[in-house]
């Protein structure tokens, strides 16, 4: 076999060795995640990671006790088993994986576009395409779903179309179990894009409809025997002991508001803009000509399987993406179509480009020397220009410098006693923004954290939120040991960021600004119990997540758990709750405590 038969080959392994020297020499710069440690995504991940490390049950959350996960375990669980495979710190765990993935996605991809298109250089233009390294570092559930789990579908959904062998239904029914774990909009998604499969296909033959149920009966059998046991693990909780009741609006609280008409069609707008018209930086540029010469392609074309799987897949996308037309007005509900385009949309698009890069190099016969010249240098930009969004995020992006600095003295001392001398399951009280934090770094049970980091909508956080004002800042001692019992919480925590990572005040003690306080959805019950404890509280419409905060975003009737009742600085609880308090760690700064963690005994 002669080394221009294999050059394509030869140029994969060449991007997959330096993607991955590129990627290391960038990673290597970082001493913490290039995210926020408040409420950073990263961290939380991070967190998750930790929970499953230090022996906490990845099918639940890894923050709250017996809550479901909000972060999909199958991400978190593999980072963890490769950390503790390494003896890895999980911070360094989670870079080095990232390497890992981007060598085990380049694979996968490679083999999805090959199978599809039976050719090398299509495939692996997709690679760059789909699999650039300017998509790294992965550090989250979401991109892991994006960039292994989703080729996985596509794979096992086109080889179940074009095959129509038991095993490969038995595949699909295995890679759409394990998604419902990985990621829900991407589960979502493809439950909807395989449903469009079904329907197509009853239509196609719905003259020999009875034939057409009797072939595929056992087959689609095997796909559920597969999958359901693997729902099962995530969906018992909610089907069964929750009833998919959901106490308050998941949906609406942190992303676009698309309960709004004009939302709607601003979104529609901005992904026709996004895939048809975007000419913002050279990648884009290239990928909407490719776009159009994918359209052009599909109606020149004759009728092939590829043609006509893309067609179905092209319509089961834009129905996943843009069903909010329906379901917002009959059900007040959506599929989170800013995460659904960027799985389903953006992978349609890559699917039509390289439609159109077959139907050309067909058309026009770029074999052999034409061949390596046009896909060659094809290959040469796409990798030039991922390589220096990657360069450019490294050297530039604010994250990425964050990433560049240590992480603070305190936290890693906080970090070492609650690894060493705390269990798993402890459950730890603080602010929302200081126990995000320690959640991060050690993976502990928390009482109150961010609602959507949590991703649990089945869980009463405004209950939470109420209680843990009860017990910091209410009037009656035994309602608070009541309440202390009944979540489990053994320890509490305060460091000198606690008022301002719940308000901001200027010099004058004017409150200025709202960060991320304890809150609740306005309704009597929850005044009648604040009322009862003698917790004050500041009835407001606002937004629910601090993260998300423009006029797009949906605002809530809530009630704001006051400043007012702060006690001191450094004491901004009751001092009732004092002789329940053992301090078991505590931070100096110029010999003065910042941060104290206290351990709760209640058998006082």
């Amino acid at each position: 076999m002669s080394i221009k038969s294999k050059l394509s080959i030869l140029l994969l392994i060449l991007y997959i060795i330096l993607g991955a020297f590129i990627q290391y020499n960038g990673i290597s710069q970082f001493k913490s995640l290039p995210s926020p440690i408040y409420g950073g995504d990263y961290y939380y991940q991070m967190g998750v990671i930790w929970h499953i490390r230090e022996g906490g049950n990845p099918l639940e959350s890894s923050s709250i006790l017996g809550g479901i996960p909000g972060y999909l375990p199958v991400y978190g669980y593999l980072c963890a088993k490769f950390c503790d495979l390494f003896n890895l710190d999980t911070m360094k765990g989670m870079f080095y994986f990232s390497i890992v993935i981007f060598i085990v996605s380049s694979v996968i991809w490679f083999y999805l576009f090959r199978v599809l298109f039976k050719d090398d250089w299509i495939a692996l233009i997709g690679v760059v395409l789909a699999n650039g390294i300017s998509s790294y570092p992965i550090l989250k559930y979401t991109n892991f779903t994006h960039q292994i789990m989703l080729p996985l579908f596509v794979i096992a959904l086109y080889l179940t179309y074009k095959e129509r062998k038991i095993i490969y239904y038995a595949l699909l029914g295995l890679i759409y179990g394990l998604l419902t774990l990985s990621h829900m909009v991407a589960f979502i998604g493809a439950t909807l894009i395989i449903l469009i499969f079904i329907v197509y296909e009853i239509y196609k033959n719905r003259d020999k409809i009875i034939d057409y149920l009797k072939e595929n009966i056992i087959k689609w059998g095997v796909f559920g025997i597969i999958a359901v046991p693997i729902l099962m693990l995530y969906w018992y909780k909610p089907l069964f002991i929750y009833h998919l009741h959901r106490p308050y609006d998941r949906l609406h609280m942190d992303i676009i508001d698309f309960g709004r008409l004009d939302v709607q069609i601003m979104f529609l707008f901005d992904m026709i803009k996004t895939y048809l018209l975007n000419f913002s930086s050279i990648g884009n540029i290239i990928s909407t000509l490719l776009v159009w010469l994918g359209i052009y392609a599909y109606y020149k074309s004759e009728n092939s399987i590829e043609k006509e799987f893309i067609k179905i897949f092209g319509i089961g996308s834009l129905f996943a993406t843009f069903c909010y037309f329906i379901t917002e007005p009959l059900l007040k509900i959506h599929f989170v179509p800013t995460y659904m385009h960027r799985f389903y949309l953006w992978l349609l698009a890559i699917l039509i480009g390289l439609f159109g890069l077959k139907y050309i190099k067909e058309r026009f016969k770029l074999y052999d020397n034409k061949n390596i010249i046009v896909f060659g240098v094809l290959f040469i930009l796409l990798f030039a220009n991922t390589t220096f969004a990657f360069v450019n995020y490294i050297n530039n992006n604010k994250w990425a410098n964050v990433g560049k600095q240590p992480l603070p003295e305190m936290y890693k001392s906080l970090q070492h006693y609650l690894l060493t001398h705390t269990n798993v399951n402890d459950v730890i009280l603080s602010t929302k923004e200081l126990i995000f934090m320690i959640h991060a770094i050690s993976g502990r049970k928390v009482m109150v954290i961010r609602w959507a980091q949590l991703n649990d909508p089945y869980i009463d956080l405004s209950q939470r939120d109420v209680d843990a004002a009860i017990i910091l800042y209410g009037n009656n001692t035994k309602k608070k040991l009541e309440l202390i019992k009944k979540y489990h919480i053994k320890y509490l925590y305060w460091d000198y960021n606690w008022i301002s990572s719940e308000f901001e005040f200027d010099r004058y003690g004017r409150l200025i600004g709202i960060y991320d306080p304890l809150m609740a959805l306005d309704k009597p019950k929850y005044r009648e119990e604040l009322d009862k404890y003698g917790v004050k509280y500041i009835p407001i419409k606002f937004w629910l997540d601090p993260a998300n905060r423009n006029k797009y975003v949906r605002k809530f009737n809530v009630l704001i758990i006051s400043p007012q009742n702060y006690y001191n600085f450094t004491n901004p609880w009751k001092p009732d709750l004092n002789k329940y308090l053992v301090e078991v760690w505590n931070y100096t700064y110029n010999g003065k405590k910042i941060a104290v963690l206290y351990k709760i005994n209640i058998s006082n």
